[in-house]
């Protein structure tokens, strides 16, 4: 199985509601957000795409909606705009079109780094 990962960056403002209850202050992040997906079998020129045609797909359907966004004001996050979240909603987002690209190729994992030691994967595989 091979795997292509591209990585990415957005900066993004949001506010957590912690188990309390109680909003932090709203507060930004420079995220970065590697993208893996997987195929058994490569397309005619030996690879499993092109890394910008994933770049330009990561670029087109997250980035351009997230950067320089407050992310509570997004509807998807109107519960709460944490990492988890967010991964999984971008994970959401790409499986379909990422499934496209080419038969074969599957969305393996988002992980997204809200901090420089802080992260969170998302996936719906068993590891």
């Amino acid at each position: 199985m091979y795997q292509l990962k591209v990585k990415s960056t957005f900066s993004a403002a949001h506010a957590v509601r912690l188990k309390n209850g109680c909003m932090e202050p709203l507060h930004g992040h420079n995220w970065k957000l590697t993208v893996c997906i997987a195929s058994a079998a490569l397309d005619e020129c030996a690879m499993v795409v092109d890394f910008e045609e994933l770049k330009k797909l990561t670029n087109d359907l997250i980035l351009n909606k997230l950067d320089h966004s407050d992310l509570n004001a997004i509807p998807a996050f109107k519960g709460n705009a944490t990492c988890e979240a967010v991964a999984k909603w971008i994970y959401d987002e790409l499986e379909s079109p990422v499934a496209k690209m080419r038969d074969g190729i599957n969305l393996e994992s988002v992980t997204l780094w809200e901090a420089q030691d802080c992260c969170v994967t998302y996936s719906t595989k068993n590891n």
